[in-house]
């Protein structure tokens, strides 16, 4: 199912890709393709995902051995939503949604479900399904910060594809800090009791405060199209407040810095000489003897040619 956690690194993890600003993204070559929707009215987001069995053609190794082992991403992890009701509605192949223990095929002819808030569940595609599995994915707008949406997912895909292709697992408190950010919450063991409130508490107290005191974020600029949102999201915590940076907003476009790079160039007395390219200052005072305005060659040339060049070097004119 994709979860292979690994030691945690102790240290804010830094993306591999960048992805923002497209409406359709796709991870691990291919293997799980995610199309961003207009949500409708009352809901935070809506997106029709895809999963694949395989990736077909020549693929990196490090694809090819996710692909092989027991953690090839075929659906999320097992998890719950304190606020939110989660819905699913098959267009393509088969998708298995299992809501705590029970498991329930979907096919296209099958109408919309939901998950409710509380409830532990996945979904993930079924082996009998042929190339791939489609499903529209939304969820009720809890009106919270911290919720499904699609900064959490941009972010939690992009960490997914980074951290099992190129880092060998989840950094388990990265994953729960992103999965605390988007009202996702991994359940405590089955035997455990009160294993939801445990789940819980576990991404509160190990994501949002240790990790935070760590200097780990459940955002990143390279995934997130929305940054200002994001950004208004991690200032409203406390224990993310001081890791975002907000100078960006100033930032200028190219045309303006264009328009600010055409001031003439200040002149720095006898400091002037290191900031100039003296190769070329030194060939253009050479160029045939130009020192000032216009000159021309000695004429006793082999060739008798007379050349009129400008302050430059560039050649202007010839006479033989």
């Amino acid at each position: 199912m994709g979860e292979l956690f690994k030691w945690p690194s102790f240290s804010p993890f830094v993306p591999y890709h960048v992805s923002a600003g497209q409406t359709v993204i796709r991870k691990f070559g291919g293997l799980l393709t995610c199309e961003f929707l207009p949500p409708p009215p009352g809901r935070s987001f809506m997106m029709r995902q895809s999963y694949r069995h395989n990736v077909e053609g020549p693929i990196p190794e490090n694809l090819r051995k996710l692909i092989e082992s027991d953690h090839r991403p075929d659906g999320p992890p097992m998890h719950f939503h304190q606020w939110q009701t989660e819905y699913f509605k098959v267009e393509e192949g088969i998708c298995v949604v299992e809501v705590n223990g029970k498991q329930t095929m979907l096919t296209p002819d099958d109408e919309e479900i939901s998950c409710k808030a509380g409830n532990i569940h996945r979904f993930f595609i079924h082996p009998d399904s042929r190339e791939r599995m489609t499903v529209i994915l939304s969820a009720s707008d809890s009106g919270v910060d911290y919720q499904l949406d699609r900064v959490f997912f941009e972010n939690w895909y992009g960490y997914w594809h980074d951290a099992l292709l190129y880092q060998g697992g989840l950094d388990f408190i990265q994953t729960l800090c992103i999965h605390d950010a988007g009202d996702h919450y991994t359940p405590g063991p089955a035997w455990l009791p009160f294993r939801r409130l445990i789940g819980y508490w576990m991404c509160v107290v190990i994501g949002r405060w240790i990790g935070g005191l760590l200097g780990y974020k459940p955002f990143f600029r390279e995934y997130t199209t929305d940054w200002d949102f994001a950004v208004a999201k991690m200032k409203a915590n406390p224990w993310t407040r001081r890791l975002v940076n907000d100078s960006y907003a100033n930032k200028k476009s190219w045309d303006e810095q264009v328009e600010l790079s055409s001031r003439p160039k200040a002149q720095n007395a006898d400091y002037e000489l290191l900031v100039t390219d003296i190769t070329e200052e030194n060939r253009r005072k050479k160029a045939n003897g130009v020192m000032n305005g216009h000159a021309k060659l000695p004429s006793g040339t082999a060739t008798g040619v007379a050349v009129e060049v400008k302050e430059n070097g560039e050649e202007l004119r010839k006479r033989f």
